[in-house]
């Protein structure tokens, strides 16, 4: 994505071409200047609460200024980098970035007030989307621990299966999945990508998004003071032949294991003790979207599993 000021926005990518050569220099020296750690010298960069948002979210604050963006996906890549290849960097970095969007979004600079005066409104909403997405961990956390305990004492909360409603329940659940599942495939990927991105999406929730959320209240309550936090990036081997193989590695994130764990043993041990009773009392169908959802989430949480697993026989040994 190229962002371009109002004014130079009939501007494409072919006039790029026709530049002089005192005009190439003239760019290539200002990018070289702005690529330096010069470019913010003297500067209120990082004294103000819009320079940290510039630094958190810079294109929602450039559309913000008026400034419009154009699609450019050049056959070669514009830069190559490196990424995050084991669980507890990731998280690590995903803690950091819902912090970071949390803060701005309960802000003044909120899509929803700032944001929508300034940009048209369907932009608006989807900068909003990745600013508030943090919160899913709320709405999961509450998925995954009252169904079930309702389940295990027998208090059914969906509606029958032969019920209309349990096929509007359907319906809206598998036009979700479909929807996903089709945007993978369409990609290049497969069923093990769309299946393995689901797995990624339980774990950002449960333990990722959720610190970030109790992060951001510390900072807001005094408790946490706010620092900038590196992510680490370099490569292990060991690490790398697991990255590569698929394999969740949980090595060094304890902390993150805690609420996974947790709602993991939670899932088994509701649908273990409310299968007995269901047996008893023979009402499948009332029961039967809790059902779902407890082995679904027990399937997601799986890697989990394993990973907890595996940490307990090394421990052993």
């Amino acid at each position: 994505m190229l962002d371009k000021h109002p004014s130079e926005a009939q501007r494409t990518f072919g006039d790029l071409m026709m530049f002089s050569s005192e005009e190439e220099i003239a760019i290539l020296k200002e990018a070289k200047l702005l690529a330096s750690c010069d470019y913010e010298r003297n500067t209120k960069w990082g004294f103000s609460y819009e320079s940290l948002l510039e630094s958190t979210f810079t294109g929602y604050l450039l559309h913000c200024r008026g400034w419009t963006s154009v699609y450019l996906c050049p056959t070669r890549p514009c830069f190559l980098g490196c990424t995050t290849i084991d669980m507890k960097d990731a998280l690590v970095q995903l803690v950091k970035w819902s912090s970071g969007l949390l803060q701005i979004g309960l802000s003044r600079f909120s899509p929803l007030s700032y944001g929508v005066s300034r940009m048209s409104t369907l932009q608006s909403m989807c900068y909003g989307y990745f600013i508030y997405q943090p919160l899913y961990a709320i709405a999961f956390l509450i998925y995954g621990i009252i169904p079930q305990l309702c389940f295990l004492n027998g208090i059914p909360l969906y509606p029958k299966v032969l019920s209309p409603w349990f096929a509007v329940f359907s319906t809206v659940y598998l036009s979700a999945i479909g929807q996903q599942l089709h945007e993978v495939l369409s990609d290049g990927g497969t069923t093990l990508t769309w299946w393995n991105e689901q797995r990624i999406w339980v774990i950002k929730s449960v333990s990722g998004s959720c610190f970030g959320c109790l992060d951001l209240f510390m900072k807001w309550s005094g408790m946490k003071k706010t620092t900038f936090r590196l992510t680490n990036k370099a490569v292990d081997k060991d690490k790398l032949e697991k990255y590569e193989k698929g394999e969740f590695d949980f090595q060094g994130a304890t902390m993150f294991m805690i609420p996974l764990s947790a709602l993991a043993i939670l899932n088994m041990a509701c649908f273990i003790g409310g299968l007995g009773g269901i047996i008893l009392r023979r009402n499948y169908e009332e029961m039967f979207g809790q059902i779902f959802l407890t082995v679904f989430i027990m399937a997601l949480s799986y890697p989990m599993i394993q990973g907890l697993l595996k940490r307990i026989k090394k421990e052993k040994q």
